[in-house]
């Protein structure tokens, strides 16, 4: 009969492999913000300080605690999870997140925990288990505790929970200056922190340095009349229900201040397309298609809500970081199905932005069918202007204005237009920032040098030309001030 031979894993080695999980700061900081939720915390406060004797970085939560035996098990790696329950708010999956984000990060990490009105401390130290080679864990006295940042609010707490982040290694052996790149880091994950847990907000008070986290909405609901919904639909596997709701967001250069800012002010549209994955309302993966190969500039308008159950962790493949998933083959013909919707309305938004051009009897530019798939712009040589303008040339001038014209038509910048339109930015010579003043004196100049016998008549045709139509309303009155010397 074989023999089954007990092995202890070299805890120097073990701890260092932990560390190596591939973590940002920004993904360990949520993994710990994870823990506060699923304790039922309201409130959590984070707390920095980089220029201290020993710089920190601390969570702070008003969750339910943990007594000695349960802050013991927290304290080990793969800790015992048998009697966690699953709901919307455990977010925990592994045992691992406590010490794999936080020594991810940095060399030493405190907890103290709060419950029953008995505070019990743990440190866990790189120092003290690399020069051991086991795992020692410090238990902290009295004293020790009370020298702890951010102590004093947590005692003010009937129950609670403080992590302190110490020893910052990796940020020190990769900075030009540590400061900078400490502060760097905090704001980083605060931006994440804001997306990562915007389903909670109304929950779920998260502060950074006593001033709370701002709201963000990736999907703009609340922009009612812009903001497309489609319709919800479910896929039921082994028994849990995934739910799938495709948005679409208003045109780029259509978003106001307060929609840009709920959207975290992202550097492109384009970038923050794709599936939002979220597992017991975490916000898990987003900005990408999931291998799916639909990325485009057309479909950059599209965002897929995608709701999964903790029950489904395996099937979608979510590691220990909870930051990144795949989707089960299984179901993948059903997703498609699902987000054609989202993506068939963001095309046409992207093709068709803004507001339609309205029906003017002289625009500025025609557009001209010349045979099939084929068309030409060119500039309206019976506009009022241009019509005034060729009437004062001499024939030269005139072929020499031609000339002008052709070239104009012949090299306009189309696909810089096209580009700058796909990049969502603000093209300024669109007519709607002309000044009316601006626009009445040009008309006054006109009626000027157009002869007396025909004055009357150019005025009306001058306000049939698109670049004079926003005055059309104040007719009257601009007729009163051109005409007030004849």
């Amino acid at each position: 009969m074989s023999e089954l031979v007990e092995r202890f894993f070299p805890a120097k080695a073990l701890l260092t492999g932990l560390r190596a999980v591939g973590y940002s700061f920004s993904s360990a900081v949520a993994d710990i913000i994870d823990n506060s939720i699923s304790a039922n915390a309201t409130e959590v406060y984070i707390f920095s300080d980089p220029l201290v004797s020993i710089p920190y970085f601390c969570f702070l939560d008003n969750g339910h605690g943990m007594s000695y035996d349960e802050l013991d098990n927290a304290m080990l790696p793969g800790s015992d999870r048998s009697d966690k329950i699953e709901c919307e708010k455990e977010l925990g999956r592994f045992g691992l997140g406590l010490k794999s984000a936080s020594l991810s990060q940095c060399r030493e990490f405190i907890v103290v925990s709060k419950k029953n009105g008995q505070i019990n401390a743990m440190s866990f130290d790189l120092d003290i288990i690399e020069a051991n080679n086991k795992l020692l864990l410090k238990q902290l006295n009295k004293e020790e505790i009370d020298e702890l940042p951010q102590i004093q609010k947590l005692l003010e707490y009937e129950s609670g929970t403080l992590v302190v982040w110490r020893k910052f290694d990796k940020i020190r052996s990769l900075a030009k200056n540590f400061e900078d790149s400490f502060r760097a880091a905090v704001s980083e994950s605060q931006r994440h922190v804001e997306l990562v847990f915007h389903r909670f907000y109304k929950q779920v008070a998260i502060y950074y340095n006593n001033g709370r986290i701002n709201r963000r909405d990736p999907f703009l609901i609340d922009s009612v009349g812009r903001q497309q919904t489609g319709r919800t639909s479910t896929i039921n596997v082994d028994g849990s229900v995934i739910t799938i709701i495709p948005y679409t967001l208003p045109f780029a250069n259509t978003l106001t201040k307060e929609e840009r800012d709920l959207l975290g002010n992202p550097k492109s549209i384009y970038d923050e397309q794709g599936f939002y994955l979220y597992r017991n309302r975490r916000l898990i993966s987003w900005g990408n298609w999931m291998r799916m190969g639909i990325r485009s500039e057309l479909n950059k308008l599209a965002r897929i809500l995608v709701d999964i159950p903790s029950s489904l962790d395996e099937v979608w493949m979510l590691d220990v970081k909870k930051s990144s998933a795949r989707i089960p083959d299984k179901i993948k013909d059903q997703i498609k199905c699902a987000v054609e919707d989202s993506i068939v309305r963001s095309k046409r938004a992207t093709k068709y932005p803004g507001h339609k051009e309205q029906s003017i009897e002289n625009k500025i530019w025609e557009r001209i069918d010349v045979r099939d798939g084929i068309v030409k712009y060119q500039i309206n040589r019976k506009t009022p202007t241009i019509k005034a303008l060729y009437e004062e040339l001499g024939e030269g001038q005139k072929d020499l204005f031609e000339i002008v014209l052709s070239q104009i038509e012949t090299y306009i910048p189309k696909y810089s237009i096209v580009n700058d339109n796909m990049d969502s930015l603000n093209i300024a010579n669109s007519g709607d920032d002309c000044e009316e003043e601006r626009l009445i004196e040009e008309i006054i100049q006109l009626i000027d040098i157009c002869p007396p016998d025909n004055k009357m008549t150019f005025f009306e045709e001058i306000f049939l030309s698109e670049a004079y139509q926003k005055l059309r309303s104040k007719k009257d009155a601009i007729k009163k001030r051109v005409f007030i010397d004849d």
